[in-house]
């Protein structure tokens, strides 16, 4: 499938555009691409087969090749004039850029020399040849932390050097928190958009704005309505669904502390980590160990104190095929994290087989089938707990699945036939698709025009849902 308009409303090209869903986003609005550069092979190989429309010397593969000469040697800078020549011309420029540390010395000639070096530099150079009416551009959140104040001043400042009206705040989107008639997801997933517009060499004040969305954009949207089950395959429709099921060892694993949260005798599973290592008569305590370990210890122990009797019989216990008991367990499987309250604030049926489940090196954590945790790479995967929905047992997210919390289309991977180990780090990389087509909205909504959407809300065309016509934006 491609979804290219004959008629484009507005062109864009893709940096970094990694397996598309900037381009994903942006044709379902009425654009085209001209141009799109990824570095990654596998990333090219589903970003190909995803758009076949686009032509094959518009799939660029490193950037540096249309801002250098020679991409090995940082002296060999093309002219704007060459670059502009390389590079179509277009009305957005968009991508998922690198963060990469910038220098605090460098020639000290202003900020175009500050970011010299870096992906972002070879971005600057191309709207400095090409000056595109509109810029988004994505990235973590930790750009705007304050390890990297001094960089994202940078990139502020480098922007409005070339006439870019942009706001000192950053945009903070997660789709977990936009409805999904907006274009959201059951997802968290905390990304900082930069939306600029050209507005030429003017007073600089006036290239400074407002942020044109808040993180909280829908404060009446409450994301614990999310369910999970909305978006998932039915076992009949999985493929080889036994490579998604749990090992024998891992449900080993929540049976034992299945059984401590349904029969331990109290209302109140508390919320910080419960170290199984940690419920003693006293805790053990190193000199130098650190703050938040002394709490922890602390807790655990005073909570094995009260429910001692319990948790004694619960160690003693033996689980799976070899017997073990729960002191045999990894360390890191010995931890737990009980974030469900919401979804069981008493002891009346209370399971970890209706939650989602991760699988992580601090621990087991667990929390309401609501919204999931950000995707990240396939040994956290979230795990679905075997009576959420009509599953069967326990499984993993599959690749679709995943694709579907990006709004990113079901037929991706298949069609590109990347293995699942590849689909997970890539959509665990991937921009989401609704919080782009928000973004745009607010930043370019006069490039689009009325917008034709589909009758009916389904799983087959919510990854290119957008409606958005009536959006608030922030002011």
């Amino acid at each position: 499938m491609n979804i290219e308009s004959k008629n484009p409303k507005f062109t864009f090209i893709d940096l970094f555009a990694g397996i598309g869903g900037f381009h994903h986003a942006l044709s379902s609005l009425g654009g085209e691409c001209v141009m799109a550069c990824e570095f990654d092979k596998d990333c090219q190989r589903v970003y190909k087969s995803s758009f076949p429309n686009l032509p094959e010397k518009q799939l660029i593969g490193n950037i540096r090749s249309i801002t250098r000469v020679d991409i090995h040697d940082e002296n060999s800078a093309r002219t704007s004039k060459e670059i502009n020549s390389l590079v179509p011309d277009h009305d957005i420029l968009c991508g998922g850029f690198p963060c990469q540390p910038f220098s605090k010395s460098g020639y000290q000639l202003g900020v175009h020399d500050k970011t010299r070096g870096t992906l972002f530099f070879d971005i600057m150079e191309i709207v400095r040849a090409k000056s595109p009416k509109y810029i988004i551009l994505e990235n973590v959140r930790n750009l705007t932390g304050p390890r990297h104040k001094e960089t994202w001043k940078l990139i502020i400042e480098s922007l409005r050097d070339e006439g870019y009206k942009v706001s000192d705040e950053p945009v903070i989107l997660s789709p977990h928190l936009i409805p999904p008639d907006k274009g959201g997801s059951p997802q968290v997933r905390d990304r900082v958009f930069i939306l600029a517009e050209h507005i030429g060499k003017v007073n600089p004040k006036e290239l400074t704005s407002p942020p044109l969305l808040k993180r909280n954009q829908f404060p009446k949207w409450n994301p614990d309505k999310w369910s999970v089950t909305d978006f998932l395959q039915s076992d009949d429709e999985i493929k080889n669904i036994k490579s998604y099921r749990l090992s024998a060892t891992e449900k080993t694993w929540l049976e034992a502390w299945d059984y401590f949260v349904r029969e331990i005798q109290t209302d109140s599973i508390p919320g910080f980590p419960l170290w199984a290592f940690a419920f003693v008569e006293t805790p053990s305590i190193s000199d130098n160990a650190p703050k938040w370990e002394r709490d922890f210890l602390t807790k655990n122990s005073k909570f094995y104190n009260e429910h001692r009797d319990f948790i004694d019989s619960w160690k003693n216990m033996t689980w799976g095929a070899n017997n073990e008991r729960v002191q045999d367990f990894p360390l890191s499987r010995q931890k737990f994290e009980w974030q469900a309250r919401k979804k069981h604030p008493t002891r009346k049926n209370r399971t970890i087989r209706d939650l989602v489940l991760q699988l992580r090196p601090s621990g087991i954590r667990v929390k309401p089938p609501t919204y999931l945790p950000a995707l990240v790479a396939i040994t956290q995967t979230s795990i679905l707990g075997a009576d959420i929905g009509k599953l069967s047992d326990y499984r993993r997210l599959t690749p679709i699945e995943a694709s579907r919390l990006q709004r990113i289309p079901d037929f991706v991977f298949e069609k590109a036939g990347v293995p699942d180990k590849v689909a997970y780090r890539q959509l665990g990389n991937a921009v989401n698709v609704g919080a782009v087509q928000l973004a745009f909205r607010a930043l370019a909504s006069n490039l689009i025009g009325e917008i034709k959407e589909p009758k009916e809300l389904s799983l087959e065309n919510l990854p290119l849902f957008s409606n958005l016509n009536k959006i608030e934006i922030a002011e």
